[in-house]
């Protein structure tokens, strides 16, 4: 435990920092704008821990995560060095504290109560804790607080990596591949063509090798399927053939997916000739019960224009149905 002028400085460079971050919590990040909002925001069901890597994530988002992490080992850190305390009584009192903060951050408007980001900022507290309790010699010279800030370094890229993978885990990997057309159609009528015939879209060769929306199907067509819950994300193709573009079309087409009554994600082609593209596409689903598909052509062209091929969902992994049953028994709770 420090002592002497070092506690001193230590405590002016705690309360500094406090500050410092009390700012970021209620002023920063144009946090007045939410006065806008009268309403109080929060959630108060775990959606995961929010760490994550920054591959195929927006950035601000990715930094936003880090910094929450980040920016709460130094509490982890100093607090234990100026007064003796376990990890339990540091962590209880850790929890209690950044919960009051998050409330009001709720009661004034100028942020949300969330448990998320409890979690996360409770992590990188107890990074800073163990960062200190691992060093044990010279902990008050220059070389021993290096060490410590070393150290919490390490164990920071550690849990990132875990924790990171595990979400990874939990977002892409594990599930089996069902192909679209296997499932139970709920409502509406839909085609498939049982012989995958090849065509050419935007110049480019394609051979379906799973499913093809058949071009039997009337030009605006809307049908749902059962899920059950069962899949985490679909993935197909998407384009206007070729042989269905001339000069004289105009119009365009729309995919519209809706899980849930809720759109959550749309594709328009443009049927005029030289504008025609091919499409991938990738949809969370996040375990939905029931899958909507609308296409629409608003040419007068009688042929259906619009294809979709090799249309798969991945189900739900067993990490993942165990996320979604514990938080649909919290739900229950509220």
């Amino acid at each position: 435990m420090y002592q002497g002028k070092l506690r001193k400085i230590t405590i002016i460079l705690l309360a500094l920092y406090s500050v410092l971050t009390l700012y970021f919590l209620y002023i920063g990040f144009n946090r007045t704008s939410f006065f806008q909002d009268s309403s109080m925001r929060y959630s108060l069901i775990p959606e995961g821990i929010p760490l994550h890597f920054p591959m195929g994530r927006d950035f601000q988002i990715w930094f936003f995560e880090l910094g929450n992490f980040v920016a709460f080992i130094p509490f982890g850190i100093v607090i234990p060095l100026l007064f003796r305390c376990k990890f339990i009584r540091f962590i209880t009192l850790f929890i209690l504290s950044i919960t009051i903060l998050e409330i009001l951050q709720m009661l004034s408007r100028l942020g949300s109560f969330d448990i998320d980001d409890i979690i996360i900022n409770t992590l990188g507290a107890a990074v800073g804790f163990w960062a200190q309790r691992l060093v044990h010699r010279d902990r008050d010279k220059f070389k021993g607080i290096c060490r410590i800030f070393l150290t919490a370094f390490v164990l920071s890229i550690g849990v990132t990596v875990i924790v990171g993978g595990i979400n990874n885990y939990l977002e892409t990997g594990g599930g089996e591949v069902v192909a679209l057309n296997e499932l139970t159609l709920k409502d509406g009528s839909v085609l498939w063509d049982e012989t995958l015939l090849s065509f050419t879209a935007d110049r480019e060769k394609v051979e379906p090798q799973i499913n093809m929306y058949s071009r039997k199907n009337t030009r605006t067509n809307e049908f749902t399927y059962l899920l059950n819950g069962k899949y985490t994300k679909m993935a197909g193709y998407a384009a206007i053939p070729d042989d269905v573009i001339n000069a004289a079309s105009k119009g365009r087409s729309d995919i519209i997916f809706i899980a849930d009554g809720t759109e959550i994600y749309s594709l328009g082609l443009s049927a005029k000739s030289g504008e025609n593209q091919l499409t991938s596409f990738q949809i969370p689903l996040n375990g939905a019960n029931e899958l909507t598909i609308k296409l629409i052509n608003d040419d007068p062209n009688p042929t259906t224009k619009v294809m979709m091929w090799d249309i798969t969902l991945t189900e739900v992994n067993t990490g993942q149905k165990i996320i979604n049953s514990i938080k649909e028994k919290l739900r229950s709770l509220f």
